[in-house]
């Protein structure tokens, strides 16, 4: 078999536009692993909101890992951690003050539970922002409350005002922190070091199998990276043109079993 790990985004990909895996991508996906290939689901979302969908498809039966924080937790299916990398806590301050003028609401976690500031904005009550199963809990200034390591923080606006702000940190940051969106709303800061590229690199050492023998699925800018590393880099149909760009393939989009699509091709 020439691919040994399939690595899943979850939202707009694994997921339809109704958040549910699709029989027939769940029918695939299970087959695959009958076959021998593990599965690594790679998040931005926080651990509990991966659990879901990991044991859905039966990774803690058939052994895999799940990605958190877009690799900044790594955990393999009998949850022992694999890696975890955090954001320092010394950029918490420098990064919120540019923050705390805007209308744009910020977002952090910490021991599996959601903070947030107290703005509001079109954004604020996203349903996305509870994926993970928690509604954020307000704090009056995520600074001072935030005096610990964070694995990233979120930043929740419109597309336009995050554009913006995207550009004032990149320029204050660009040595230092990761920034980009994960979905047109929400603009995320992190370390250097975590990206689902670097993550598939550390599962795939774990493993004791190369990057040419994964097959990877995403749809947004924070999926570039993976795409890029695997061997075979698929993007959605949904996906932006730019991911679009980065991948070996583009399959159908994620209301249509695009990844049952791809693999009935790729592992015929």
């Amino acid at each position: 078999m020439k691919y040994k790990l399939i690595a899943l985004d979850i939202d707009d990909t694994l997921v339809n536009r109704e958040k549910v895996i699709t029989p027939e991508t769940k029918e695939a996906l299970i087959n695959a692993q009958k076959l021998g290939i593990k599965l690594a689901i790679a998040s931005g979302r926080f651990p509990k909101g991966v659990m879901p969908f990991f044991k859905e498809l039966e990774i803690d039966r058939y052994g895999g890992y799940r990605m958190s924080f877009n690799g900044g937790a790594i955990y393999n299916s009998e949850g022992e951690t694999v890696s975890k990398t955090y954001l320092d806590k010394k950029y918490i301050e420098p990064v919120y003050s540019l923050v705390r003028p805007t209308s744009a609401m910020t977002v952090v976690h910490k021991n599996g539970k959601m903070y947030c500031d107290r703005k509001q904005n079109a954004f604020s009550n996203m349903p996305s922002l509870s994926n993970n199963g928690i509604i954020p809990e307000k704090v009056d200034d995520i600074a001072r409350f935030a005096d610990f390591n964070l694995h990233k923080i979120v930043i929740v606006d419109e597309n336009e005002k995050l554009r913006k702000l995207k550009k004032i940190l990149k320029e204050r940051f660009y040595k230092e922190l990761d920034i980009y969106f994960s979905a047109p709303w929400y603009l995320e800061v992190m370390p250097k070091t975590v990206s689902k590229g670097i993550g598939l690199e550390i599962i795939t050492k774990d493993m004791g199998i190369s990057l040419g023998e994964v097959i990877a699925f995403g749809d947004n800018h924070n999926d570039i990276s993976m795409l890029e590393a695997a061997g075979m880099g698929v993007a959605m149909g949904n996906a932006d043109d730019s991911v679009k760009s980065k991948a070996n393939m583009v399959t159908d989009d994620c209301d249509s079993d695009g990844i049952a699509k791809a693999l009935k091709i790729l592992l015929s």
